[in-house]
Order: structure tokens, then C-alpha cells, then sequence
């Protein structure tokens, strides 16, 4: 992998067909979701993510989440999250390959249904010791802000046209007058990040043994002040061979912190964000203006808004209040080989993967929240993590005249445990002492829960190949999950595999020097989440006399079955001129059967959830990457490649009542993710249009004129969340090109996207607050409403003006306030914010240059290198907010929130400086 991000996934972007990759966010220390051929689970507890194998080990993925709105308000919608995968150290990886489709679960289980990404770190070599060193300084900004109007001051004006702008933060006031100070608070609130990235590696071996030592330290400081990201790692991977028996060994150790702040509110109807804050604080008031000589925050409505209807400064929060999250951890694996015969070797391993983060949040006092908070809060959560696989496997290689045979057998355990412990309390009893002990027992609180799962499996591998020509695999594999009920939880899958070189019958030429047709089918069974099959009770509660007990709002199913992906792909691999040229062609299908989820149903039945076998998601499409080397000299190459892919997710049949699929997490604004059922999309959005007029059917007209209610004077929404939107590409492709000149090289990647929706909820809060461009039409002395009167179905143009009355209704009304209700009318019409997107990336530009001449005769220095790398540099699109790429709630299981921008730190464009040396 070339120009290595410090998260390995975002290291794949636009590089592979199929695969489709989102950073969550700005932020320093931000995760990133990755997904391949779309996501095939509507369950908000799977993540639709490849399975990650490092060394031959399951190294664990997730974006863990350790609070909630009621304790600390730490969601995945309102602070910085980091995918696990970040544990890695880039530097220590030697290659990195992509298993696609769910033939890739035969070896690794169903885990890797959606995939699997297959990482080999480095190992030493036969050889002198070689230590190897790089440096490596970082300086990012903002790629794009949000723009805001600085023409109309705070306030609002009432019905009667009576105008206040007492303790207002909306926009809707009186033009400001000329001379009046304004201020640049978004512009001038974000810094320039930096990174200082230091690793060093030493590594040797002889012909019977090998080691690999390396550390590394990657140190970031954000584009918000105050937040950071500070990841060492340690790893050591060794080899031993005695005779017939190869012993591997490998160990790694990280810590990774990172100084975070609540973006947006994140306890339930209490308080805001920094970025919430940010992007509303009126523009007469410098935010830079946030305490007051005796420490307190500044408010600037202090004397007439009560704290709890006040909102934080942005400088408050991220300077009082503190936001940490600390994740320790440890894999390591043994595997050991004896080679019995030269057909025939024996491999055990066994892998341990453990993780414990902890989260630290403070709310200082004195900060706009709810009363009973306003003295500090204080939350400490933990999450520990811990897997254990052992694996036992049996080759056996043979050849038979034209013939070659290959049968693997072997069995598999998993074990894997999470606990979570959350400790929170409010009201501080000492103030400036932040602890726990100094808050009284009646409001400190404490949860603690235990998940524990345990897997086995035994699988088998037979293929057979005629020549170089043909070629056949069957896979099978049976698992029993204790996640399942007794009588359901064995469960059995295959594959079949085939391909055919078809060139090796034609005579040997230069115009077509290879070509290859394949196919492939296989089915994949799928556990669930640990005790889905339970119903839990709350703690018993007293009314008055009596004593109650009542189920938790999710129900369990103990008549669960496992759930099955079944696909198919077929393709093809062509090689012309020697080689010059590839074209590889993937066509694929894909099916999930018998989904596990816990869809929404009518509360009358006692729950909100309940966990359910039922439908189908349904994926195709197809992959093209088209390869070539138009210049190969000695002096002078030039290698690119061109990817491009597409899919389409569907549902299909469900059982009735089941509406939509909504992940918790992703609902922002005017819309929600959603996937809808019965042939709609896995990535949908619902919302809340304008309706159209209806034709004589009572239905509406596509692009018909808009209804208005004559009991407003204004459109007439749909209030029944329609789907509103597809927030999956029509296609994605990246080309990916590399240039040497003798000793230099340089490279450049585009990203390329086509079509998929977009919901701009950022402008959505600009526009409510007053504060959007938009809302300066005609200056804000007019609006006009036009469209059919929704009662009678006559036409409707009425015309708003400031400094008019208006009969609404019974009602009159001034033309000043009928503006500002029509822009919140506006503001309530998803489509408003919706785009269908098309961007084009320049994802990174690398310029390197090997001083190997320079150093040849050196006796000390063996290799030296230094380069120059701009990352995210320029974006060509027509999206009018920050940028395109985003997920307002990074790893939200389901249909995640991908295509939902709504107040997020800004994405970044960086540039590096690296230095590279061998001694």
C-alpha cells in the first residue's frame, strides 16, 4: 500500500472495485466504515463490514460505543469514534489482499460473509540486522465551512409584527446597521492540525529463524482546538524452524488516546454541541467572548435567560468541559507447522485479541443544562474486549500425472466476551474536586453488563486442477453458535468454485497472452448477537401498595433460525500484450434469507423492538478493473489502473407490519436512514416532503404543483416519513496512476462517484436559524407561495410582504412573521436538502525520490528516500455543503448513516513531508 494512512480502511479508497469506503468525519482520531458489494444485514447490531484476519488471526473491527444520551450523552451521533482497526500500524504491514463474496466465510466463518481482508504483517529475512527509521510531519485544514449570512442581526418577530431580540441566538433579526462589528466565528475557530508520525523497525534472520521488532508513535493534534490523537504501538513477529516443524510467533501492543468534544447535543433534551454552537452563534457576538474574569462562562443574555435555556459557548466547551477516550491493546498468536510428508503438513494455531476502552467525560459547572445537571457531571465507561480462536488443519497436495489435488480438513473454536461498565454521577459536592467520591450515593449511578459468545466449527476443502487449464473447489462447513437456540444452532454451508484458462488451448500469441473465465456459488449461515433469543424483565417498582414487574421494550425470539446469504458471482481475466493490459470482469448476486433483525412493530404488542426471522436483502452488480503499462523502460514506467463497480441493495418480501428498518443513531434533521422492505432500498431515506396535488384518484401527480394549506398559508408537508431518498452510488470508480523517472516517482489516485443522495442537514440548521444565504431572497422583504389550495384544489399564489398583514385563517398576521414561518416551512421540506451527489477526488498526489545513488557507497546509511504527499486536495462536485463524503453517525450498524451531513467537524486536506532510512 502506498501513501499509508494511519486507518489502514482509508488506505483503500478508490483503489478496488466493489469497495466502498466513508471517513466519519474531520475529527482527529475519526474512524471510517468500509463495506463490500453493500451491506446485507438490516440489523443495527451488525456493521456490514469485511472481516479483518491479521497473521491469521480475527482482529476485531469494531466502533464500540460506551455511553448513551441518558448517562454521559455519548453517541455515535455527537462525538469522535475511531474504528478499531486504527490499533495497526500501518508501517507494519507487508501486504494486504481483499476476499470478496461469501465463498471468503469457508475458512473464516460467517464473519466474513461480507468479506474479508487479509493483512500479513513483516518478517525478518536471511540477512545482516537492518533497522529501518521514518519521520513523517503532517499540516491539514479545513477542506471547505460552512457559509453564513452577515446581514440581519438576532430576533425574531411575533405575529403582530411586534420585533424582540431579547435572549434570541436565531437569526431573524433587523438588518445590521452599517459600522456594527461582525465576526468570522467559523472561520476563525478551526486551526491547523498537525502530525508528527515517527516509526523505527529492526529486523533479521538466518535460514533457520527469523524476527521483526518494530515502534511507532503517531502523534495528532485536530483541526478543532483542543483535540488530539496519540497512537504507539509496539510489534514483534518471529519465526523458528527446527527441522519439519515451523514455529511462528507474533505479538503487538498499543495505546491509543484521544481528546475529543461533544459536536453536537449529546444528553437527551439537555444542552449542545460545539459544532451545533458554532454553526448558529450569531455573528454579532465574537465567540471568543466565553468567560467572565471569575471563571464563569460569559453569557451573553446572562441578566434575562435562565442557564438551562442558554446555550454553551463553543470555547467553552472544548476548554472547560473534557472528553477522553483511552483503548489498550494486546493480540497476539502462535501457530506451529509440521510438515509430515512433502504432500502432507499439519498446522495448529491459536489467537488471543483483547481491547479494554476508557471513556472519560466532564461536564464542568456552570455550563446550559437542565438544573439538575448545572453543578458538573461526571461518566467513566469501560469496554472490554476479549476473543480467543483456536484452529487445527490438515493439508494434503498431490499430483496425479496431469492432475493436481488439494483436501484441507480442520476445525475452529471462537470465544468471545464484552463487558461494559458505566459509572456517572451529577452534583458536585466540593467544588473543583472532579471525582466520583465527591459526589452524594443518591446520584451516582452504575450499570454493568456481560456478553458472551462461544463458536464451533469444522470445515473441509477439496479442489482439483486438470494442467494449467481447469480448476474445481468445493468448500463445506458446519458451525455450532451458542448465540442460537439448541434446537437451530448447527448450521451448514457450501461452496463450489471453478475457472477455466482458456488460452492455454490457444497457440501462444502476443495479442491475447492470457485468459481466464470463472464462477463461483456459495451459501453462508449467520449466528446472532448473544441472548437475542431472551426477554428480559425490568427491577420490580412500586405504585402506591402494589409492586410491578414489566418486560424490558425489546423482545427476544427463542424459535430464532440462522440467517443464510446465498450468492453467486461470475467473471472473467483477460491479459493482452504480454501483459500490458489486464481487464478483470466481475458480475455478482447476492441474497440474505431469513434476516435477523428487530424491526419496529406496533407497541401494542407490549415492545418497541422485537427480534425476528424475516425477508431478504438483496445485492448485485458488477466490477471492472482494467490495468495497463503504457511506458516500461529502464528509466522510465508509467502503471495504472482503472476501477469501476456498482451495486444495487434491495429488500424483498417481509412480513406485514414491518414499515421501515431505522437504525437508531441515524436520524438527523427532517429524514432518517431507512431501509424499506418489499423492494425498496437498503440505503433509503425517509422524510418529510411537500405534498403534490392530486389527481382524480386522490393521488398526488409526480412534480405536480405543491398543496398549500389555507390554515397556514403555507405548503402542506407529509407527515407520514414517504422515502425520500437513495443514498447508494450509481457507480464508484477510482483511477490510480504511477510514474517513475529513473530515481523518482510519482503518483496521483481520483476518486469518482456518480449519483447517490445527500442530506445536507447542516444547511437544514443554518436555514432554521437564520443564518443560511438562503434565506436572504429578496432580502428577506418577500417570499411568494405558489401552488393549489389543498382543501378546494383551486390555485393558490399569495405573496408575503414585510411590513403587510395577512388573514390566516381567523388570524392576522404580519408579513415579517409569515416570512420567517415561510422559511421554516422550507427548512421542514426534506428535499430541500437533498442532492443527488456526483463528485470527482483528487484523493492524494505523492512525489518520492530514492537517494539509493547518493548512498550506494555508504557504509552506514543503506537506503535513504523522502517524499511529499497531499491527501484529499481538491473535490469537484455539485454539493453545496462541506464535502460529500460523509456519516453523520460513524458506525451505526444496518444502513448506517452514510449520505447524512449534519453538523460534523469539517473534512480535511493534508500535507506531508516523510524521510526514510535504512542503516
Amino acid at each position: 500500500m502506498k501513501n499509508k494512512n494511519t486507518n489502514i480502511i482509508n488506505s483503500l479508497t478508490g483503489k478496488a472495485p466493489g469497495v466502498n469506503v466513508t471517513q466519519f468525519s474531520g475529527s482527529a482520531g475519526a474512524g471510517a466504515s468500509i463495506t463490500i458489494r453493500g451491506g446485507s444485514s438490516t440489523a443495527e447490531g451488525r456493521q456490514n463490514q469485511p472481516l479483518f484476519v491479521v497473521d491469521g488471526i480475527i482482529y476485531d473491527n469494531s466502533t464500540s460505543v460506551s455511553g448513551n444520551s441518558g448517562t454521559d450523552g455519548l453517541t455515535r451521533s455527537n462525538t469522535t469514534y475511531s474504528n478499531r482497526v486504527m490499533d495497526i500500524n500501518p508501517e507494519d504491514i507487508e501486504s494486504l489482499s481483499i476476499l470478496k463474496g461469501a465463498a471468503a466465510a469457508a475458512l473464516y466463518g460467517s464473519r466474513a460473509a461480507d468479506g474479508a481482508i487479509i493483512i500479513t504483517t513483516k518478517k525478518g529475512s536471511e540477512g545482516v540486522i537492518q533497522v529501518n527509521f521514518s519521520s513523517r510531519l503532517s499540516t491539514s485544514q479545513a477542506n471547505k465551512l460552512p457559509e453564513v449570512q452577515t446581514s440581519f442581526g438576532p430576533g425574531s418577530y411575533a405575529a403582530n409584527g411586534v420585533f424582540s431580540d431579547l435572549n434570541a441566538y436565531t437569526s431573524w433579526g433587523k438588518p445590521i446597521a452599517a459600522g456594527t462589528p461582525t465576526y468570522d466565528n467559523i472561520g476563525t475557530f478551526f486551526q491547523n492540525g498537525a502530525v508528527y508520525d515517527n516509526n523505527v523497525n529492526v529486523s533479521g534472520g538466518s535460514k533457520t529463524g527469523s524476527f521483526f521488532l518494530s515502534a511507532s508513535n503517531f502523534d495528532q493534534s485536530g483541526i478543532v482546538p483542543g483535540t488530539g490523537y496519540d497512537k504507539t504501538t509496539f510489534r514483534f513477529n518471529g519465526q523458528q524452524k527446527y527441522g519439519k516443524l515451523t514455529v511462528d510467533a507474533n505479538a503487538a501492543y498499543s495505546v491509543a488516546d484521544i481528546d475529543r468534544t461533544l459536536t453536537t447535543s449529546g444528553l437527551y433534551g439537555s444542552g449542545v454541541g460545539s459544532m451545533q454552537a458554532l454553526y448558529s452563534w450569531p455573528t454579532v457576538f465574537d465567540i471568543k467572548n466565553y468567560v467572565n474574569p471569575d471563571g464563569t462562562q460569559f453569557r451573553p443574555y446572562a441578566g434575562t435567560l435562565d442557564l438551562a435555556s442558554d446555550r454553551d459557548n463553543p470555547y467553552w466547551i472544548i476548554n472547560k468541559d473534557k472528553l477522553t477516550s483511552q483503548t489498550k491493546r494486546f493480540t497476539g498468536g502462535l501457530s506451529a507447522n509440521y510438515k509430515i510428508a512433502s504432500w502432507w503438513d499439519v498446522t495448529a494455531r491459536v489467537g488471543y485479541d483483547q481491547y479494554t476502552t476508557n471513556d472519560y467525560t466532564y461536564i464542568t459547572p456552570g455550563s446550559a443544562l437542565a438544573p439538575l445537571y448545572q453543578n458538573g457531571r461526571l461518566s467513566k465507561n469501560m469496554v472490554n474486549y476479549s476473543f480467543i480462536t483456536t484452529t487445527l488443519m490438515s493439508n494434503w497436495h498431490k499430483t496425479f500425472g496431469d492432475f493436481d489435488a488439494h483436501i484441507m480438513l480442520g476445525g475452529t473454536t471462537e470465544s468471545n466476551e464484552t463487558l461494559r461498565q458505566n459509572h456517572w454521577g451529577y452534583n458536585f459536592i466540593t467544588s473543583g474536586t472532579i471525582s466520583l467520591a465527591n459526589i452524594a450515593n443518591t446520584n451516582k449511578f452504575f450499570t454493568d453488563a456481560t456478553g458472551r459468545k462461544r463458536l464451533v466449527g469444522v470445515y473441509g476443502e477439496a479442489g482439483v486442477s486438470y494442467k494449467s487449464i481447469a480448476y474445481l473447489t468445493f468448500t463445506g462447513r458446519n458451525d455450532w453458535a451458542s448465540s442460537l437456540p439448541v434446537d437451530a444452532y448447527s448450521y451448514f454451508y457450501p461452496s463450489v468454485s471453478g475457472s477455466f484458462v482458456f488460452t492455454e488451448l490457444f497457440p501462444k500469441n502476443d495479442i491475447l497472452s492470457f485468459g481466464k473465465i470463472r464462477a463461483s456459488w456459495a451459501d453462508v449461515g449467520k449466528d446472532t448477537d448473544p441472548y437475542a433469543t431472551l426477554t428480559y424483565v425490568n427491577a420490580p417498582y412500586t405504585i402506591g401498595s402494589y409492586t410491578a414487574v414489566g418486560n424490558q421494550w425489546a423482545a427476544g425470539n427463542p424459535d430464532l433460525k440462522p440467517e443464510k446469504q446465498g450468492s453467486w458471482e461470475i467473471g472473467a481475466e483477460l491479459r493482452f500484450l504480454k501483459g500490458r493490459i489486464g481487464l478483470d470482469y466481475t458480475y455478482y448476486h447476492s441474497e440474505t434469507r431469513n434476516q435477523i433483525g428487530s424491526p419496529r412493530l406496533a407497541q401494542s404488542g407490549g415492545f418497541i423492538f422485537s427480534v425476528l426471522n424475516s425477508g431478504t436483502v438483496i445485492n448485485k452488480g458488477m466490477e471492472i478493473a482494467l490495468t495497463a503499462k503504457p511506458i516500461a523502460n529502464k528509466d522510465f514506467s508509467w502503471d495504472a489502473t482503472l476501477n469501476f463497480s456498482y451495486n444495487k441493495g434491495r429488500l424483498g418480501s417481509f412480513i406485514p407490519g414491518i414499515a421501515y428498518f431505522y437504525p437508531t443513531d441515524a436520524q438527523f434533521g427532517t429524514v432518517k436512514a431507512a431501509s424499506v422492505p418489499n423492494g425498496g432500498y437498503f440505503l433509503g431515506l425517509t422524510g418529510s416532503p411537500y405534498l403534490r396535488e392530486l389527481d382524480a384518484n386522490k393521488a398526488e401527480i409526480p412534480n405536480g404543483r405543491y398543496q398549500v394549506d389555507p390554515t397556514t398559508g403555507l405548503y402542506k408537508l407529509n407527515t407520514n416519513n414517504p422515502v425520500v431518498g437513495n443514498r447508494e452510488p450509481d457507480f464508484i470508480g477510482g483511477f490510480n496512476n504511477n510514474f517513475r523517472y529513473k530515481n523518482l516517482s510519482f503518483s496521483f489516485l481520483l476518486d469518482i462517484r456518480k449519483g447517490g443522495d445527500v442530506f445536507n442537514g447542516t444547511e437544514y440548521a443554518l436555514v432554521a436559524n437564520g443564518l443560511s444565504k438562503r434565506t436572504l431572497l429578496n432580502d428577506r422583504q418577500s417570499v411568494t407561495v405558489s401552488g393549489v389550495n389543498s382543501v378546494t384544489g383551486a390555485d393558490f399564489t399569495q405573496t408575503y410582504e414585510a411590513g403587510k398583514t395577512y388573514t390566516i385563517g381567523t388570524t392576522t398576521v404580519a408579513g415579517t412573521n409569515m416570512i420567517q414561518r415561510y422559511w421554516d416551512n422550507y427548512a421542514a421540506n426534506s428535499y430541500n436538502f437533498l442532492t443527488s451527489v456526483n463528485w470527482l477526488k483528487l484523493r492524494s498526489v505523492s512525489l518520492t525520490y530514492d537517494f539509493k545513488d547518493l548512498v550506494k557507497k555508504a557504509t552506514f546509511i543503506k537506503g535513504l528516500s523522502a517524499s511529499v504527499v497531499g491527501t484529499n486536495l481538491l473535490t469537484w462536485t455539485n454539493y453545496k455543503g462541506m464535502d460529500p463524503e460523509v456519516s453523520a453517525a460513524g458506525g451505526t450498524g444496518g444502513s448506517g448513516s452514510t449520505g447524512i451531513d449534519y453538523l460534523g467537524v469539517p473534512a480535511v486536506r493534508t500535507f506531508t513531508f516523510g524521510l526514510n532510512v535504512s542503516f
